[in-house]
């Protein structure tokens, strides 16, 4: 039986948490033995959780920059694990499992997820990385965008890299028409307003601004409102750009939620207009219950979404491209039901949980 250690940079809300926490409590326990997760930031919602379930969780309560201090923890607590592999995601668990690996004198394989391709990195970081990344003995993609982008920027050997992608648990993505009724009554909706929404980080990357000019476009147009779920560094930004264009009657910000199910229930339409994505669970989640999603055609997203077949697709930074999009499905009621039956079966065929845990289990046993 394998022994595994993850160490992941977090443990917040947060698309890779999400799939660190379904591998670390789903696993075959008879074929793998999970010895652990190594947080390095202060725990966050999937690490108590995880704590809750009886798996041991420890964090390094890193603040900032990790030190040489931290690679010296790390390398102690490999020691005491003493896992065959241990599974490191995102950048900083990355570099600093590649380090402890060099200095432990228990020897295991390492398995690294960076995610999201690294492309936030600084130059720096990005120059860190290349020197360490001989100390992965497989790295493991959530698309293959994020794959040709380590192979081509970073130069990373194809034969080490491999894609899973990332899935869903459908029956824990259902619609609920209660939950529908009431979240709609909250927000006191009339029968034919249609309502918007995205799911992720109040950041840069996830352009919810572009969103924002977008419902601004549709005033007088469509009897839309729209829900920003989610917590982050541009939440000032978007306030006063909710407040500049007078949207405060229908665009509203709910912060970081975990009651995201019964929000998306109220849905009539996702909307995801990111800049880059690797493999979004947010947009795999919305698709699982059946929701008709408008997305950005970048990377990950568009090896999930197809045009007109199981969603809509705009451009980046181009509000009057996704107004456009999300005026075709707020005026067609029997598309909006075409594209989210759509979108479920392809979740159902493409994108479960059960298949890529799966595929993880493989990796692990062959490394």
């Amino acid at each position: 039986m394998r022994r595994i250690l993850f160490v992941s940079t977090s443990t917040t809300l947060g698309g890779a948490e999400k799939t660190l926490y379904s591998l670390a409590s789903l696993v075959d326990p008879k074929r793998f033995n999970v010895a652990g997760v190594v947080s390095l930031k202060p725990l966050g919602y999937y690490g108590r959780k995880l704590a809750d379930m009886g798996v041991q969780v420890r964090s390094l309560e890193l603040k900032g920059r990790p030190g040489f201090k931290d690679v010296k923890a790390l390398s102690d607590l490999i020691e005491q694990a003493k896992p065959d592999i241990v599974h490191a995601v995102m950048y900083q668990a990355i570099q600093l499992c590649r380090l402890a690996k060099r200095r432990a004198n228990h020897k295991f394989k390492l398995v690294s997820s960076p995610r999201v391709s690294y492309r936030t990195r600084s130059a720096f970081t990005l120059l860190v990385d290349r020197a360490l990344k001989g100390g992965d003995d497989l790295l493991i993609s959530e698309s293959e965008a994020s794959r040709r982008w380590l192979v081509e920027r970073q130069g990373y050997k194809p034969g080490k890299l491999m894609t899973i992608y990332n899935g869903v648990d459908i029956a824990r993505w259902p619609v609920s028409k209660t939950d529908r009724a009431q979240k709609r009554l909250e927000l006191r909706l009339g029968a034919h307003d249609i309502l918007l929404g995205t799911v992720g980080r109040l950041d840069a990357q996830k352009s919810q601004s572009t969103l924002v000019d977008a419902v601004a476009r549709l005033r007088g147009r469509a009897a839309v409102r729209c829900l920003l779920i989610g917590e982050g560094p541009k939440r000032a930004s978007l306030e006063a750009q909710i407040r500049r264009l007078k949207l405060e009657d229908c665009v509203q910000l709910l912060g970081e939620r975990d009651d995201v199910t019964a929000w998306l229930s109220a849905l009539d339409i996702f909307v995801l207009p990111s800049l880059w994505e690797g493999l979004p669970n947010a947009l795999l989640e919305a698709m699982a219950m059946g929701l008709p999603v408008v997305a950005s055609a970048v990377d990950g997203i568009v090896e999930a979404v197809s045009d007109g077949k199981n969603g809509l697709l705009a451009p980046t930074r181009n509000a009057a491209a996704l107004a456009k999009r999300i005026l075709e499905l707020s005026a067609d009621a029997q598309l909006r039901q075409r594209l989210g039956l759509a979108a479920k079966a392809t979740i159902n065929e493409r994108f479960s949980l059960l298949d890529m845990i799966a595929a993880y289990e493989k990796a692990y046993s062959e490394v």
